[in-house]
């Protein structure tokens, strides 16, 4: 991170975030006093809900009231609904997510411009991105591994339909009009492969 430019005061708060995340994973629920409601589990659950609010830099009753109550907004009142147990448990799971998908992406922006990211580059380093019903300015961490699940479902396709196919062909010395395609097991690689790929280079950082 120094070598990127990230400064010591970024990396605590990066450090900070992090670890509030996986904090906040130990934070469980039970059944409250009050009918369908819930409250953390017991004191091992609120003394994580407390070193949460600690690193967060936040109230820790607000945070608490944050998973276990959901505000309904309606024309000129606000209602306040408990949550049950599994319900709040949710609630943790998505603050969890999107905490963390925030950090990636001020990390990735970031990195971006320290090393200078030229927009006019011909070159790139893609996955493949299947048109769907969800669409994306900014992809995140999540999104990027679900694109590099189709784009190794893509190399299985080829390996199967076009490299196989066609070596059987020029095997049984069929007359038959090669077929071009684009072989992207070079991506897969430099992503994947073990040790030098960047998932394994990121595993390793970590």
């Amino acid at each position: 991170m120094d070598v990127v430019g990230i400064n010591q005061a970024e990396q605590d708060a990066i450090f900070r975030v992090v670890a509030g995340i996986l904090h906040l994973g130990n934070v469980e629920f039970a059944k409250g006093k009050e009918a369908d409601a819930a409250e953390p589990k017991d004191d091992k659950s609120r003394h994580h809900l407390k070193i949460v609010a600690e690193l967060f830099m936040c109230d820790e009753k607000s945070l608490e009231d944050s998973l276990v109550k959901r505000v309904i907004v309606t024309r000129g009142e606000s209602i306040t609904k408990a949550l049950d147990p599994d319900t709040a448990a949710l609630s943790r799971d998505a603050l969890a997510k999107i905490v963390y998908s925030k950090l990636f992406d001020w990390l990735v922006e970031k990195i971006n411009i320290s090393i200078g990211q030229d927009l006019e580059s011909a070159f790139l380093i893609g996955v493949l991105d299947i048109y769907g019903f969800e669409s994306f300015k900014t992809n995140s961490f999540e999104q990027f591994c679900i694109n590099l699940t189709n784009e190794k479902l893509q190399q299985h396709f080829n390996q199967h339909v076009f490299k196989m196919e066609q070596e059987e062909y020029k095997k049984e010395e069929i007359d038959w009009s090669y077929i071009e395609f684009v072989d992207n097991q070079d991506i897969l690689d430099l992503i994947e492969k073990k040790p030098g790929g960047i998932i394994a280079l990121l595993d390793e950082a970590w």
